[in-house]
């Protein structure tokens, strides 16, 4: 006997407030990351080939945010990304330092957060994977009912 499960990353996906808030979060973070690669972008005659690819991938993980898709990974990789920039293992081209190793602090901290919490329903994770209806017939057919 075969025992299916069913699992999934997240089991619900809160709308109302809750889903708002969720989108609120999602929205700060990925306009952090988004920000924090066009940043390191703009700046790319004294990047060098890592620090170009880590903001490329900083715009993806803000953009991933934004729409909610693969959220687990985005919110992984994000919170790398800007505890990199808060620990200052990548050069950040602006004036005022200290601001951006804060504002990396804050975007880890949103990023694990979300990651612990997930997308929320106003996602696209939420339009793949969310509720699902699952119809179970009340007695299994047997090999009499397919014959007649």
């Amino acid at each position: 006997m075969t025992i299916l499960t069913l699992r999934s990353t997240f089991t619900i996906f809160p709308d109302g407030l809750p889903g708002l808030g969720l989108l609120l979060l999602r929205a700060i973070a990925g306009i952090a990351l988004v920000s924090c690669g066009a940043i390191h972008l703009i700046a790319w005659q004294e990047a060098r080939a890592f620090i170009l690819a880590v903001a490329a991938m900083s715009s993806i993980c803000g953009l991933l945010l934004l729409f909610g898709l693969f959220n687990w990974l985005a919110c992984s990789l994000g919170a790398l990304i800007s505890l990199g920039t808060a620990l200052a293992l990548m050069q950040v081209p602006v004036f005022d330092v200290l601001s951006a190793k804060v504002s990396g602090v804050f975007t880890a901290v949103i990023a694990v957060a979300l990651l612990c919490l997930g997308p929320g329903a106003y996602s696209l994770d939420a339009r793949r994977h969310g509720h699902r209806e699952i119809i179970i017939p009340a007695r299994p057919r047997s090999s009499d009912d397919n014959s007649q």
